[in-house]
């Protein structure tokens, strides 16, 4: 565990299955912006969705 300006980070995995790209990159940069380190899991399960998605 390290401490970051008296915030204690530890690193959490974050799962992307099922989530929309900007949703979780939204979530992903408060978390990040706090402190937090993350690791980003089961990226090949995102949900990708739009009129351009083929």
């Amino acid at each position: 565990m390290v401490s970051v300006s008296g915030i204690c980070a530890k690193r959490v995995a974050v799962s992307a299955r099922h989530h929309i790209p900007g949703r979780l990159a939204s979530i992903l940069a408060k978390e990040l912006l706090n402190g937090q380190k993350l690791v980003v899991v089961r990226c090949e399960e995102i949900c990708m969705s739009g009129v351009l998605v083929v």
